[in-house]
């Protein structure tokens, strides 16, 4: 596959939909860890990493994307690119957040959507003028924007920029349209009074909205205040089902504290088996659970 994709990228012209599906393929293999137990020969990530930027150069937005987002998390070194196009923006394409920036730019100028999103949820650790970029990057698509999530990354940014009423007013319009991250930013907003009322009833109201549309963090606060009684009437099995359906939703912190209401027969169980598959998953996910039962008093389950 290596040698696939080498051959590839040394071809001219580069058949630049192949290539981005080898270097696919190579990023599957190593997410999965063929590289950490020798399946995968050390230069595949190098290999994966010149394809992409290859199949970009192309003209292939995906692998823009697929680069920025390595920039973005820091797995890549910034190596030198030969950048297609002038931005509008500062960041320098030598520093991971600005070639991000500068990768997710290539992709939205060839009509990709997700390009779009990208930088604007990249521009954040970037500089003003890459987030009022990210406006202009928007604002087509919220045209039609059935599902909210063009306005709500919208908002984001104006929180950004640091004009909080009118992002309070673009996150109702997101929410509006369905949008559960647009309604948790709500309830934080009117929580805080930030750009809106302080509202401890409009708080709750966007809580629970959001919390019934399954948003994971809104989830957990919902359990957090059955499971304390904290602007919620106290009720620890409750709780223990929204723990649940948070932790399902991908949030760490819910599958730990659902392992130790497992464990201890805290609203639910006791469980010591189920306790230890929800600890489990919540280690798996970078929570240090031995270092969080110690501080407890508690044993971890076998």
């Amino acid at each position: 596959m290596l040698a696939e994709a080498r051959d590839v990228m040394s071809a001219d012209p580069v058949d630049a939909a192949v290539l981005e599906n080898l270097c696919g393929e190579i990023d599957r293999r190593i997410m999965r860890g063929d590289m950490m137990i020798g399946i995968l020969p050390v230069e595949a990530s190098g290999v994966m990493v010149q394809g992409y930027a290859a199949a970009a150069l192309a003209g292939r937005a995906g692998a823009w994307v697929r680069l920025g987002r390595y920039y973005l998390n820091a797995e890549l070194r910034t190596e030198p690119v030969a950048w297609p196009s002038a931005v509008p923006f500062p960041d320098s394409g030598d520093e991971p957040v600005g070639a991000a920036l500068r990768c997710f730019a290539e992709a939205a100028a060839c009509g990709d959507r997700t390009g779009a999103l990208m930088f604007a949820s990249a521009c954040r650790h970037g500089s003003k003028e890459a987030q009022r970029f990210a406006l202009s990057l928007l604002d087509p698509l919220r045209v039609d924007d059935s599902g909210g999530v063009a306005t709500y990354r919208y908002a984001l940014v104006q929180y950004a920029l640091g004009d909080a009423a009118a992002a309070a007013a673009t996150q109702e319009r997101a929410a509006a349209a369905g949008n559960a991250d647009a309604m948790f930013e709500l309830y934080v907003l009117h929580a805080t009074g930030e750009g809106v009322p302080r509202s401890a009833e409009t708080a709750h109201d966007w809580l629970v909205r959001a919390a019934d549309r399954g948003q994971p963090r809104a989830l957990y606060n919902v359990a957090a205040g059955l499971a304390t009684g904290q602007g919620f009437a106290k009720d620890e099995a409750a709780a223990a089902a929204y723990y649940e359906r948070a932790a399902n939703a991908g949030n760490v912190q819910a599958a730990a504290t659902l392992g130790v209401m497992l464990l201890t027969g805290q609203g639910v169980g006791p469980d010591p088996l189920a306790a230890a598959r929800w600890l489990d998953r919540a280690e798996a996910g970078g929570s240090d659970v031995d270092d969080w039962l110690d501080r407890l008093g508690l044993q971890r389950p076998a």
